[in-house]
């Protein structure tokens, strides 16, 4: 009975310690949201002597704010957002995002804060500078970018695409030969090549949809984001935000 009593008791503490840890798991997600980011796109996200840093980080650290929580982040290769989301491992993700009609079947989109162009980084001395010439080019772009992916193919049809993770990894790649071009958006890609003074970019294209926040398709959240972002529009929080980073 002793035995019984003993085992009986330790059942009902783990039920309890359990159920309690639960709760406060449930509390401290509650208080948080998180944000998928891939962050190797300056000046939007990437990392400065070890912090994440950039304009959609601190716009996400605003809208947080906004709506009485905390933002965490969960970096990640571009291509990997979409399932992250699907699999509810991450709230929203704000990385530079365009919309597109594919994305839009199982994702919703915030309204747009940001507007940008595509631009084609290559080493300076290129003979083809423009998209229309790049048949036969291998031409690095970033693993989720159906934008990228659309200018390519109606541009230079004959173009060999390299999928990347990083963008990172494609400039290293352009710089040491393995690929003749790198089509991004046009920041980043100024950014890249002030770092790199061997590069250049000619601005190929205007991103019409800008950038957006993506949410899980019928997510909640979507409401309180676009609130969000139009007080921060009103208040010229996201004007500075542009004028500091862009």
């Amino acid at each position: 009975m002793k035995k019984i009593a003993s085992a009986l008791a330790a059942a009902v503490f783990l039920l309890l310690f359990g159920c309690q840890e639960k709760e406060e798991s449930k509390n401290a997600s509650s208080e948080v949201i998180k944000f998928a980011t891939c962050a190797d796109y300056p000046p939007f996200e990437y990392y400065k002597d070890g912090a994440l840093t950039g304009l959609d980080i601190e716009l996400a650290e605003l809208l947080a704010k906004k709506l009485g929580k905390r933002a965490v982040f969960e970096d990640m290769a571009f291509g990997s957002i979409l399932v992250s989301l699907q699999d509810d491992l991450v709230d929203v993700a704000i990385s530079a995002v365009e919309p597109s009609e594919e994305k839009a079947k199982i994702c919703d989109f915030s309204r747009t804060y940001c507007r940008a162009g595509v631009a084609l980084v290559y080493r300076k001395g290129a003979t083809a500078t423009s998209l229309s010439q790049l048949s036969h080019s291998k031409v690095a772009h970033q693993n989720g970018s159906s934008c990228h992916i659309k200018l390519l193919k109606e541009n230079a049809p004959d173009a060999e695409l390299v999928v990347m993770d990083k963008m990172n990894t494609a400039i290293e790649a352009l710089k040491a030969g393995h690929v003749d071009y790198v089509l991004l958006d046009e920041v980043p890609a100024r950014e890249f090549c002030k770092k790199n003074e061997q590069l250049a970019c000619t601005v190929e294209a205007n991103l019409s949809a800008g950038y957006v926040i993506m949410l899980k398709r019928g997510s909640a959240m979507k409401a309180k984001l676009d609130k969000a972002l139009d007080e921060l529009e009103t208040e010229g929080e996201l004007q500075k935000l542009r004028d500091k980073w862009l």
